[in-house]
């Protein structure tokens, strides 16, 4: 079974690497191949008579027959089911257009201070060219002074008639951040977009019904409830300044918790508890398997005991897998719920017909059974940490979590000390083998190590198991007032707890950052690992610190002396870019605000930092005090304290970037580092700019092989008061003023610079209509290659090679991406 599920892992992996699809018939054949293979395999494997395993050679044939019916059957799935989902996209015809579509709300919507997001479904026959799924965002009505209504919300299995505009999936793409085109995918969505107000007035026809919508409207009911009983607005941000995160442990709305408390959770290391995972279904579990035991067994008073006809033992497993399934269905079903859920189930069937259960076979037949059902969960960090926290676990010889919650597995410590101490034992072992474990995987995917994740967690996770979670979960079956109460009680247990966390990511070594591991590091950490978990002498694990030395120092590669790199991140509708010489950092411009807390500066620009292994950040250069060039400054200051702030923006607005020390932005100022030199070439000292825009920070850097012109958002005046002052130099690469807008990028700025190529930053399908075609028609007309991170991802540019840009969506290719789709 091991061999099957490591072929159907590997099956699943390539599959989904591939740039483009195959034909499905190619895939349908794969897959009824091995399915075939797979059934023959079983028969064969059940005709055989036990305690005749064969010859070696017979052995290792069979165990490559099964390698490949696994590969083939998991590739031919993936591809044959990805046709119909890739193909259930928006006509891009009908991009921006208003649209009056009718339709049903499905799933929980998501709740925001603003607005609500949730998934639509457009009723049968839809009109041409239109998906089966979308994910509409509908916003309030704004003016200057904030909101002018409540915000709009609904709820599962509403009909409505809304006036929408749609564009196809589209996702940032940038290194080290999340694949937000794959998550679509994984959920059918085939378009995006927001309920208009140029159309007709949303319309309420009716309700719709169904096993999947009755599901999502208990989901909601119960939010709610919990809304209510807290005292939390409906926007999904809590009287309780903890609210929201027991609203999350409930019912799997991790979209409630706030961006500030998840970025303490990550950088403590408690992420994982704040969202449904295996240890909180298991705990359900136990928690049902000992209350359905006890009350089965009271029934023995009875004239007729229920003992006689089903054990209490029987009864109580199976009440446990039931809350379990339970549990997981109303909190999302995610993966750590799948993979505990089957892993129970496997090991409670077996116990049930006297078999002790191989936690290889177990672990074998949940990664199947996951992969099988969802094949791009093989692509999602979540899968890969927890299978591997918990096969390391095993490995280790320690027992997870997962078992205890069945018959049988009680300690065999008496007494209340020695049950005590066993645990805390066993908690520690546990805790100290899972974050050694996920080590090479955090770097991998995070670029980051919680440093004090073993105190953090060795704390979190009794309040939160043992105490947060059963209430939070448990408030859900009582009645009112008494689930206030409950509810009230896991808050403030939380609050407290998020206190103290809030100290220790304060703390300055809180966590390490290391560029993304190449693949010997990698191979070098898991031997590492293996030989700091294995159950072996000290003088034997000692080496394995020695084997993750690379991975937890790697600096990631950087220019040489006198050469610099520039990457132009995809921010959306904003500026960001992103300059290294050899032991320096700069970051011109932060990317723009999406939401209160939600900015490019902590989802673009610090997750490139750290993909990049950027541990110190020098300056930050604010080219102006609009919102796109400005959202994320205090969130890179606020990770990166040392990083002095160069800014145009008045005092008052630039106090709000934080920062070591801020300065103004005056042309003349000039520094050099590492034979790279950096010039300011506007604005004027003295000079009262006419706008915000031409008060631009412009600024050029030049290395040994080439240089840049950074020009935030001057207009075609400024440019020509540029040229006129003869301060316009030459640049190979220009980055395209104002994201395109007709009002920039004049003749006399292009004929002064005469750049190679440009660099256009702006949002997929914006409201502005960047970059204005007149635009492109001169850049065009000169020559000058364009570039766009709304068509090519994060874009990287190399002084060495000044002609040639790292497209980093041509670099990460796959056949759901946005670039395949245009293709």
């Amino acid at each position: 079974m091991p061999t099957y599920a490591l072929a159907v892992l590997l099956g699943c992996a390539l599959q989904t690497a591939q740039a483009a699809l195959w034909t499905r018939p190619v895939y349908a054949g794969l897959l009824l191949a091995g399915l075939g293979l797979s059934v023959a395999l079983l028969l064969r494997q059940l005709r055989q008579a036990p305690g005749k395993p064969g010859t070696p050679r017979t052995r290792l044939g069979l165990q490559a027959m099964l390698a490949l019916a696994g590969f083939t059957l998991a590739f031919g799935l993936a591809g044959w089911r990805a046709h119909p989902m890739l193909a259930d996209r928006l006509d891009p015809a009908l991009e921006s257009q208003v649209l009056q579509l009718q339709g049903t709300v499905v799933g929980l919507p998501v709740l925001y201070a603003d607005a609500t997001r949730f998934v639509f479904e457009p009723s049968e026959p839809r009109p041409h060219g239109i998906p089966q799924r979308l994910s509409l965002s509908w916003y309030a009505q704004r003016d200057r002074h904030g909101l002018r209504e409540s915000p709009p919300r609904v709820q599962p299995g509403q009909e409505w008639l809304l006036p929408v505009r749609l564009k196809r999936p589209h996702g940032l793409a940038n290194p080290g951040g999340p694949d937000a085109e794959l998550s679509l995918f994984r959920d059918g969505i085939g378009a995006t977009g927001t309920v208009s107000r140029a159309g007709a007035p949303p319309q309420r026809l009716g309700t719709q019904t169904g096993p999947a919508i009755a599901l999502a409207a208990l989901r909601d009911r119960l939010r709610q409830r919990m809304l209510t009983a807290l005292q939390a607005p409906s926007a999904g941000v809590g009287a309780s300044p903890a609210a929201d995160t027991i609203i999350a442990l409930a019912l799997g709305d991790q979209a409630a918790i706030s961006p500030a408390d998840w970025a303490v959770y990550r950088i403590t290391g408690v992420a994982h508890l704040m969202s449904i995972s295996g240890l909180h279904i298991t705990l359900l579990a136990w928690l049902s398997l000992h209350l359905a035991g006890w009350l089965w067994r009271q029934t023995a008073r009875l004239p007729r005991p229920w003992t006689l006809a089903l054990p209490a033992p029987t009864v109580a497993a199976w009440a446990a897998l039931a809350a379990a399934t339970a549990y997981a269905l109303i909190a999302g079903w995610g993966v750590p719920a799948q993979r505990t859920l089957l892993m129970l189930a496997v090991v409670l069937l077996l116990r049930q017909r006297g078999l002790r259960a191989d936690w290889r076979d177990v672990m074998a037949l949940a990664l199947i059974a996951v992969l099988l059902w969802d094949p791009w969960a093989v692509r999602q960090a979540g899968f890969w940490l927890s299978f591997v926290a918990v096969g390391m676990l095993f490995l280790a010889g320690r027992r997870p979590t997962s078992a205890a919650a069945l018959p049988g597995s009680e300690p065999a410590a008496s007494g209340i000390r020695q049950r005590a101490w066993a645990w805390l034992r066993d908690a520690s072992q546990a805790q100290w083998i899972a974050t050694v474990a996920l080590l090479p995987l955090t770097l991998l995917f995070f670029q980051q190590i919680a440093l004090l994740s073993p105190l953090a967690n060795a704390l979190a996770i009794p309040v939160v198991s043992l105490a947060v979670t059963p209430l939070a979960v448990g408030g859900l079956l009582l009645p009112a007032p008494l689930d206030a109460w409950v509810w009230q009680l896991a808050a403030w247990l939380q609050q407290a707890l998020d206190g103290v966390l809030q100290r220790m990511a304060a703390w300055p070594l809180a966590q390490w950052h290391a560029a993304a591991p190449d693949a010997p590091t990698l191979a070098l950490a898991a031997l590492g690992v293996l030989a700091l978990t294995l159950p072996w002498s000290w003088r034997l694990r000692s080496p394995g610190l020695l084997l993750l030395l690379p991975l937890t120092t790697n600096p990631g590669p950087a220019p040489a002396p006198g050469r610099m790199d520039l990457w132009f991140a995809d921010v959306g509708q904003g500026m960001a870019v992103v300059v290294r010489t050899a032991r320096h950092t700069l970051v011109y411009d932060t990317g723009p605000q999406q939401a209160p807390g939600v900015d490019a500066g902590g989802r673009v620009v610090l997750p490139l930092l750290h993909h990049l292994g950027v541990r110190h950040l020098d300056r930050v250069v604010v080219s102006h005090d609009d919102s796109d060039h400005a959202g994320g400054a205090a969130t890179i200051t606020q990770a990166h304290p040392e990083a002095e702030v160069l800014t145009s923006a008045p005092p008052l607005a630039a106090a709000r970037y934080g920062g070591r020390s801020r300065l103004a932005c005056t042309a003349g100022q000039r520094w050099s580092w590492d034979g790279v030199e950096f010039r300011v070439i506007s604005p004027s000292a003295g000079e009262a700019p006419r706008s915000d825009n031409a008060g631009s920070c412009v600024l050029h850097v030049r290395a040994h092989g080439a240089s840049a012109l950074l020009t935030g958002d001057i207009d075609q005046p400024q440019e020509r008061l540029l040229q006129n002052a003869e301060l316009l130099p030459y640049a190979d690469v220009l980055l395209v003023p104002h994201h395109g807008s007709k009002t920039s990028s004049s003749d006399a700025l292009l004929d002064s610079v005469m750049p190679r190529a440009a660099v256009v930053q702006a949002g997929y399908r914006n409201a502005h209509r960047h970059p204005h075609p007149t635009v492109l028609q001169r850049y065009a007309a000169r020559g000058i290659a364009v570039w766009r991170t709304d068509q090519h991802g994060a874009l990287l540019w190399r002084d060495t090679e000044p002609d040639r840009f790292t497209p980093w969506r041509a670099q990460q290719p796959h056949y759901w991406s946005a670039q395949a789709m245009d293709d």
